[in-house]
């Protein structure tokens, strides 16, 4: 048999890709591809509509079988190919698009899977709602993406949970540790995040930075408000900016802001390293010049001196103060180069990861994720927990997919003793590892699923999970191995559709009974090592029934004996 395979992301612009609704479906097809090269030879393709015939004739002439197999959801696939062609579909809702829209007829996915004629799906839920639009006849088949033996080198190098503490991994990107900050109601202050991010340089060109909603940088904000659509409000007495770029040398900057209430016409501060320069903020927008000139290298700009006091009868009472519109930088040319400022290193970071720890791995801008109930209730629990280690792993490529999000939800939770610890950026495979090994327990909140590589693959190396067991969750776990998290259902719309109706339904979840998972959760790390055991041992079988190699081969090929 000759199989020839196509994701729109490849290798060589995977890293670039992330955060990309099609990245998951190349993860997808490098799970599948060990299974596939057992069965008969792969051929990758980058462009279907052009190689895809020409392979299938020339295995036509030679009398050998060939199928087409597109890892891409039905509106982004081929039809109308000679080959025999076969979707893989992740998908995590009840319904399937059924509709066209934006007059392209492929928004209907009844069109595309009768042209195709059969589908491969990540869960039985992913079946049932195929089979609800096409018909119980229709050939579709579940099957998951074969996880459990790509861990088997691990699991035989791991030792017993409470021997393996504390475990440091590392990684290049950015990092966010809630101990790098000085965090109170009052203040959220940066005091020792100057090499937890990753900026490149200043070289003195022209910079623009908007805080509206719609901008990015508004993200880079810390000790504001949620942006509005004209900028963001100051919520802190200190307030602060993560600059893009590192600056040395002379940078002249333009803040374009005003102030609010008493800090009208009233001189306050503006900072950057160890210079200071006073500014008169008005009760209109005005642009600010201010010249620094940082002997080393520097990140945060910080504003201080701001009167927090709430006008009696305001319609609006928080507590603001300075409200920032843009600021525009410009280097000088006075002989400092700004070019004498080597490249960023780029080595590793280590981290060192102690105490009861929690993993979760996911895109921030995917609104199914859900991962502010994980932040929010993980604090509430553990407000006054020293040794609870929650870890985010982002993956998406841009550093505003969320910091900005963190910043204002880790200053509104505050006090909090429990540690925050973002990751951002990309995880070699041996780190990645660590990082399963440095975990006890994998979180996910999400509202709907259409497989959750990351959770099977925590499991598959005996962490248990908190998480809810509807959608594609419900073929592989249970409270034999995890902290069933409660959700009911609510309306939502399908992800690429344009208009904003309701057409499918997803998950909230329970947000108290994500509280008493970590609650319970936590005291059987704690004081309960027989108790974990037996959760571990049993999320490793969970997973091996479920998506071990072997189980994966015959389905894929039962599937295939059955429907070509």
């Amino acid at each position: 048999m000759n199989f020839i395979v196509y994701s729109q992301i490849r290798e060589e612009n995977l890293h670039s890709s992330l955060g990309l609704p099609e990245y998951s479906y190349y993860i997808v097809l490098k799970g599948f591809l060990p299974v596939l090269k057992e069965l008969g030879q792969v051929h990758i393709v980058k462009d279907p509509e052009k190689e895809v015939d020409c392979i299938y004739d020339a295995c036509r002439k030679k009398n050998e079988d060939c199928v087409f197999i597109t890892f891409s959801p039905p509106h982004k696939s081929t039809t109308g190919l000679r080959c025999p062609t076969i979707g893989v579909l992740a998908w995590e809702f009840d319904t399937i698009p059924n509709e066209v829209w934006d007059d392209n007829p492929k928004n209907d996915w009844r069109v595309v899977l009768s042209d195709h004629g059969r589908l491969i799906v990540l869960s039985q839920y992913s079946a049932q709602s195929v089979k609800k639009a096409m018909g119980s006849e229709f050939p579709v088949v579940a099957i998951p993406v074969p996880v459990w033996d790509a861990f088997e080198k691990f699991r035989n190098q791991a030792v017993g949970r409470f021997s393996i503490r504390p475990v440091e991994i590392s990684m290049k990107g950015n990092i966010v540790d809630s101990r790098n900050y000085c965090i109170t109601p009052d203040i959220f202050d940066p005091h020792d995040v100057s090499d937890s991010f990753r900026l490149e340089n200043y070289s003195g060109e022209k910079l623009l930075l908007g805080f509206s909603k719609t901008d990015e940088f508004s993200a880079y904000l810390g000790g504001f408000y949620e942006p509005e659509v004209w900028g963001s409000w100051s919520r802190l007495r200190e307030p602060w900016v993560l600059l893009p770029r590192r600056i040395r040398g002379t940078v002249q900057i333009k803040i374009t802001a005003c102030g609010y209430a008493n800090n009208v016409n009233k001189d306050i501060f503006v900072s950057m390293g160890d210079e200071k320069k006073r500014i008169r903020l008005r009760a209109y927008y005005t642009d600010i010049q201010v010249i620094f000139h940082p002997k080393k290298p520097v990140s945060i700009l910080q504003f201080s001196g701001l009167d927090l006091t709430a006008i009696p009868d305001a319609q609006d009472r928080r507590s603001m103060g300075i409200g920032l519109r843009s600021i525009e930088m410009t280097g000088q040319s006075d002989g400092e180069a700004q070019g004498a400022v080597r490249q960023e290193d780029q080595a590793a970071r280590p981290i060192k990861l102690d105490g009861v720890v929690y993993a979760s791995v996911f895109n921030p801008i995917d609104g199914r994720k859900n991962w502010k109930d994980i932040l929010t209730a993980f604090c509430t629990v553990f407000q006054d927990v020293e040794d609870a280690t929650l870890v985010l792993k982002m993956t998406h490529n841009a550093l505003s997919s969320f910091l900005g999000k963190l910043h204002l939800l880790m200053q509104q939770l505050a006090p909090f003793k429990c540690r925050i610890l973002a990751l951002h950026g990309y995880l070699e495979p041996g780190e990645y590892e660590k990082l399963i090994a440095a975990t006890d327990y994998y979180i996910n909140a999400s509202r709907s699923e259409g497989l959750c590589l990351p959770l099977m693959e925590f499991m598959a190396c005996g962490k248990p999970a908190l998480s809810p067991d509807h959608t594609a969750m419900a073929d592989y776990m249970d409270s034999s191995s995890s902290f069933i998290v409660d959700s009911s259902l609510e309306p939502t719309v399908w992800p690429h559709d344009s208009r904003p109706v309701f057409r499918a339904m997803y998950h909230r979840i329970n947000w108290e009974s994500l509280v008493n998972a970590y609650q319970q959760s936590y005291q059987i790390a704690k004081n309960q090592p027989d108790t974990y055991g037996k959760m571990a041992q049993a999320a490793m079988s969970q997973i091996k029934t479920f998506a071990s190699h072997h189980v994966v081969k015959d389905k894929l090929q039962s599937f295939l004996t059955a429907t070509l």
